[in-house]
């Protein structure tokens, strides 16, 4: 769809009606989407080339137009504007079991080229494929997103059971006269927190008041704990000599 869609919008193709020709090909041919992608934006671009004046095979807007109508199919509209390419493929495809092979060929030709002429007579001749795949294509419009919306719809609906349940939840505990003195409560220390860090001037300021008190309790509380283990050293060495001199005078 990439390869093609841009060159298809501007040559009057659909959006089903270029998807109803893609996939008609690539199940017929079995080509890579982007190959036949690729062929159709041929296709289309030799168009364009022919209502500009001449292609690259060179020819011209009269001799397409001239061939087109000895078959039996106007390129042109009643004011000499080239129609839309969407309705001219279809009435094609609709008449293309009234053409002779040699008919059927030269129009393939004339409209892709030789490289690509091959893909149009893949279309045309399962036209039956390409009509089932436009009707499924133009049925299936807003299903999408007829069935997103059915999942949203299902799916707010959960979600705001869930909120409302919550909100019950939540007022529920808030209305106890428990959970308020709590909350009352923590309030309080939050604001007396708050002040005082406010009258030491911030946390910089806190750190700097705090730092020296922690390390001179720290610094006690490790020197008593090293004079306790040297009187705990001296006590057991005591223990140890009175237990050998009670063993020698056994």
């Amino acid at each position: 769809m990439s390869k093609v869609a841009s060159a298809a919008a501007a040559m009057g193709v659909g959006e089903d009606q270029l998807a109803a020709q893609l996939s008609t090909i690539i199940s017929v041919t079995r080509q890579a989407p982007e190959t036949v992608g690729t062929a159709l934006r041929t296709v289309y671009a030799r168009i364009t080339d022919i209502q500009a004046g001449i292609d690259e095979d060179g020819v011209t807007l009269g001799k397409y137009s001239g061939d087109m109508a000895k078959i039996g199919f106007n390129v042109l509209d009643v004011n000499g504007k080239l129609r839309d390419m969407g309705e001219v493929m279809e009435e094609i495809g609709n008449k293309w079991g009234t053409l002779t092979q040699e008919q059927q060929i030269s129009l393939a030709q004339t409209m892709a080229g030789q490289r690509q002429y091959s893909n149009l007579i893949a279309l045309f001749d399962n036209f039956d494929k390409y009509q089932s795949a436009l009707n499924t294509a133009q049925n299936a419009g807003g299903k999408l997103q007829e069935q997103q919306d059915i999942y949203m719809d299902r799916l707010s609906t959960h979600v705001q059971q869930l909120t409302t349940a919550t909100e019950h939840m939540w007022m529920g505990l808030v209305d106890t006269d428990g959970f308020k003195d709590v909350i009352d409560g923590l309030t309080t220390i939050v604001e007396k927190v708050d002040k005082l860090f406010r009258s030491i001037g911030g946390g910089k300021n806190l750190l700097q008041s705090l730092v020296p008190i922690v390390m001179s309790l720290t610094s006690k509380t490790v020197a008593n704990g090293i004079n306790t283990m040297i009187i705990n050293s001296q006590l057991e060495k005591r223990q140890l000599r009175d237990q050998k001199s009670s063993q020698v005078l056994a």
